[in-house]
């Protein structure tokens, strides 16, 4: 279990980085600056909370991380808002923005989740 584990940190954050690249060229391009910070919230919130993981491990269980998904999933919002006001041809960053948002969802299911019910990551 503790073996699985640590290869879905090692996936999530390797996506999470990629969007964080990506979010970083779109600040710095010429596209609105809205889709650009989006898209970096959607990503750098859930990579902040597995790097302070892997800096510091909490008790499992005892600390459900809902504003991680609050703050990917305003992300999210963020773009879809920036679609709307500066015009359809931006849909393609919500695509990512997304992918970050259910690759967050997924770990937090099966990974999170199961270290709290088994109490630690290596009893698994």
């Amino acid at each position: 279990m503790a073996e699985t584990s640590r290869v879905a940190n090692v996936a999530l954050a390797i996506l999470l980085i990629a969007i964080s690249g990506l979010a970083i060229w779109l600040i710095t391009a010429d596209y609105p600056l809205m889709l650009g910070l989006g898209l970096l919230l959607a990503a750098a919130v859930p990579l902040a909370f597995l790097a302070g993981q892997a800096l510091r491990p909490q008790q499992p269980g005892k600390q459900h991380p809902v504003m991680v998904s609050v703050g990917c999933g305003l992300g999210c919002v963020m773009i879809m808002v920036a679609i709307q006001r500066f015009g359809e041809q931006h849909q393609w960053v919500l695509v990512p923005a997304l992918a970050a948002l259910c690759g967050w969802m997924g770990y937090q299911r099966w990974c999170l989740r199961k270290v709290g019910q088994t109490g630690s990551a290596e009893q698994g």
